[in-house]
């Protein structure tokens, strides 16, 4: 089984893809190992948050209203042989996996991203590798949205990648599209992380173990 971070802003940007969002049910129907796939808030999660505050509710009920649309972008994604819910605990997930061969869901708890959720989930199941599909499509020496002449960074360390929520650089318009927990809970477990695209191509040759484009993180063998 593959553990999949579907970034929100892939399927919310904007509105909502619905082209792509029917491309990825396909991707899961044919793909040849069950998936659980943690879907991000995007757009949708962002405006929502925004009015929230305007209206000066607290931080834990804005992380309420997030994970909300993680799961109202995870039901656009519930296909004949998905579990037909939105779990709402890695419990849930895991039970539902037994029985369907797609699980999809968003965020479980206020304070987690789907981020580190992706990576909770593939710690309880015993996996050592995750997907993190974002709009970037890796990590790059300097944010590829800005400077044209950006390069990839194809492999990081933990260390490595941590270090760049507390390096200068980051200031400077570095890109990691992941979060502080993410990593963490990466390392204590030796889980490899594999940030790719939307690419849903190139998603299957992770799977595979084939040549990527993308970043592994943790994993030096790849």
């Amino acid at each position: 089984m593959v553990v999949i971070s579907l970034g929100g802003s892939i399927v919310s940007r904007n509105g909502v893809d619905i082209d792509y969002v029917k491309k990825f049910r396909n991707f899961m129907r044919t793909c040849h190992v069950p998936l659980y796939v943690v879907v991000g808030g995007g757009e949708l999660a962002r405006n929502y948050i925004n009015y929230a505050r305007t209206l000066q509710m607290n931080e834990y009920t804005l992380d309420e209203i997030g994970i909300m649309a993680t799961r109202l972008n995870a039901k656009l994604l519930i296909t004949e042989d998905t579990y037909p819910e939105i779990p709402e605990t890695i419990s849930e997930a895991i039970f539902a996996g037994r029985t369907y061969k797609n699980v999809v869901m968003g965020g479980t708890e206020p304070g987690h991203t789907t981020d580190g959720v992706s990576l909770l989930l593939a710690e309880k199941l015993g996996e050592k590798k995750v997907i993190n599909m974002t709009s970037v499509g890796g990590i790059y020496d300097r944010d590829p949205r800005k400077f044209s002449d950006a390069k990839l960074v194809p492999q990081m360390s933990y260390d490595e990648a941590k270090s760049l929520f507390f390096s200068e650089k980051m200031d400077a318009g570095l890109n990691i599209p992941l979060d502080l927990l993410a990593i963490k809970i990466a390392e204590r477990s030796n889980i490899a992380l594999y940030i790719v695209s939307k690419d849903l191509e190139n998603v299957r040759k992770v799977i595979n173990d084939e040549d990527f484009e993308g970043t592994v993180i943790g994993k030096f063998d790849a």
